[in-house]
């Protein structure tokens, strides 16, 4: 485990080419090497007050309703970041494979437009569809979306927050970035109505993290994804 200093902070852990390192006195990031030129971090990681308190984290879903209120606006405010990086193509975060599928992988591209990220989408619809669902599967994705910096796994179990302090709540992890990456901008909104248990009430915080909503394209790939083959 490596320990002391890099160019941008003390490395308080690093696990093969992971690292956790402190910038200032109030963020943590996480950096992964080779992931993109122009932007080195993943992760935004509130640096908890002591370091005990980092045996005091706890999922998103075992909070208070209180609590997790309270940790919706920092969770908007960390979505709002990501979306505000804009991409040039749609697949993973160091120029690799877009991923989707909701029950095993499937990769493909990277691709270089939406149309292109689209078809490949439909190339995935299950063999023999009868013809009027091929025409509604092709008539249900538009390819207007800005493509923008997304987590793709946004779910409660991937969310660690701090409530130890009386009346307050601090979000101090976003967990699980392997799938993230350059998507369209509705994929965050899509992807994080996939998981809704151990947490049924989800949803009722998800509107106040994902503005604007996209429920035309929730629909839309709902309805396509029970016609594919993952």
């Amino acid at each position: 485990m490596e320990k002391g200093n890099s160019e941008d902070g003390e490395i308080l852990h690093s696990l093969f080419a992971r690292k956790i390192v402190r910038i200032s006195d109030s963020l943590v990031v996480k950096k992964k090497a080779q992931i993109f030129e122009h932007m080195k971090y993943q992760i935004f990681d509130s640096l908890p007050r002591t370091q005990q308190s980092l045996y005091r984290r706890r999922s998103l879903e075992e909070i208070n309703p209180r609590s997790k209120t309270i940790c919706t606006e920092q969770l908007r405010d960390y979505i709002t970041q990501l979306r505000n990086l804009k991409g040039t193509y749609i697949g993973g975060a160091d120029g690799g494979t877009a991923i989707t599928g909701k029950y095993i992988s499937i990769e493909g591209g990277p691709f270089e437009s939406e149309q292109m990220f689209n078809k490949w989408i439909l190339e995935n619809l299950a063999p023999g569809l009868p013809g009027i669902y091929q025409h509604f599967a092709e008539h249900a994705l538009t390819d207007d979306h800005e493509i923008v910096f997304t987590h793709s796994d946004f779910a409660t179990r991937n969310i660690l927050v701090d409530d130890s302090d009386s009346g307050k709540c601090e979000v101090t992890a976003i967990l699980d970035w392997e799938w993230s990456g350059w998507y369209p901008e509705y994929w965050e909104y899509y992807k994080a109505y996939w998981n809704l248990l151990p947490m049924p009430d989800w949803p009722g915080y998800l509107i106040h993290i994902f503005p604007p909503r996209y429920e035309k394209e929730y629909i839309a790939m709902s309805w396509l994804s029970g016609f594919c083959r993952s």
